[in-house]
Protein backbone atom coordinates (compact mmCIF):
# COMPACT_ATOMS: atom_id res chain seq x y z
CA UNK A 1 0.00 0.00 0.00
CA UNK A 2 1.39 3.48 -1.25
CA UNK A 3 2.62 5.83 1.47
CA UNK A 4 0.59 9.29 1.72
CA UNK A 5 2.49 12.04 0.94
CA UNK A 6 3.06 13.43 4.09
CA UNK A 7 4.14 9.95 5.36
CA UNK A 8 6.63 10.35 2.77
CA UNK A 9 8.11 13.49 3.53
CA UNK A 10 8.11 12.55 7.51
CA UNK A 11 10.24 9.46 6.55
CA UNK A 12 12.53 11.30 4.58
CA UNK A 13 13.06 14.05 7.38
CA UNK A 14 13.67 11.46 9.63
CA UNK A 15 16.59 9.70 7.31
CA UNK A 16 17.93 12.91 7.00
CA UNK A 17 17.71 14.24 10.60
CA UNK A 18 17.56 11.44 12.49
CA UNK A 19 16.25 11.95 16.08
CA UNK A 20 15.42 15.60 15.69
CA UNK A 21 12.60 17.87 13.43
CA UNK A 22 14.30 19.80 10.82
CA UNK A 23 13.44 22.86 13.10
CA UNK A 24 15.43 21.10 15.79
CA UNK A 25 18.45 20.88 13.62
CA UNK A 26 18.39 24.43 12.45
CA UNK A 27 18.12 25.86 16.12
CA UNK A 28 20.68 23.54 17.30
CA UNK A 29 22.88 24.57 14.48
CA UNK A 30 22.26 28.00 14.79
CA UNK A 31 22.93 28.22 18.47
CA UNK A 32 26.65 27.01 17.40
CA UNK A 33 26.79 29.37 14.84
CA UNK A 34 24.57 32.10 13.35
CA UNK A 35 25.98 32.52 9.91
CA UNK A 36 25.60 28.33 9.67
CA UNK A 37 22.00 28.30 11.35
CA UNK A 38 20.91 30.76 8.04
CA UNK A 39 22.71 28.35 6.02
CA UNK A 40 20.94 25.36 7.63
CA UNK A 41 17.37 27.19 7.08
CA UNK A 42 17.61 27.89 3.74
CA UNK A 43 18.57 24.19 3.53
CA UNK A 44 15.57 23.25 5.28
CA UNK A 45 13.68 25.28 3.05
CA UNK A 46 14.71 24.18 -0.15
CA UNK A 47 14.45 20.20 1.15
CA UNK A 48 10.59 20.75 1.83
CA UNK A 49 10.56 22.59 -1.86
CA UNK A 50 11.66 19.90 -3.15
CA UNK A 51 9.90 17.93 -1.76
CA UNK A 52 6.87 19.10 -2.45
CA UNK A 53 7.47 19.95 -5.67
CA UNK A 54 8.74 15.81 -6.47
CA UNK A 55 5.67 14.07 -7.45
CA UNK A 56 4.53 11.52 -4.84
CA UNK A 57 5.68 8.42 -6.81
CA UNK A 58 8.91 9.62 -7.59
CA UNK A 59 9.27 10.84 -3.72
CA UNK A 60 8.29 7.28 -2.45
CA UNK A 61 11.05 5.44 -5.01
CA UNK A 62 13.61 7.82 -3.44
CA UNK A 63 12.43 6.97 -0.13
CA UNK A 64 12.54 3.29 -0.67
CA UNK A 65 16.06 3.19 -1.93
CA UNK A 66 17.27 5.24 0.52
CA UNK A 67 15.39 2.75 3.30
CA UNK A 68 17.35 0.22 1.23
CA UNK A 69 20.64 1.21 1.58
CA UNK A 70 20.46 1.83 5.19
CA UNK A 71 19.23 -1.63 5.68
CA UNK A 72 21.99 -3.40 3.53
CA UNK A 73 24.61 -2.06 5.55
Amino acid sequence: MPLSPEENQQLLERLVFTDSTAEDWVQDVWALSPTLGETAARLVDVLHGLMESTPDDKLENLLQSYYREQFEE
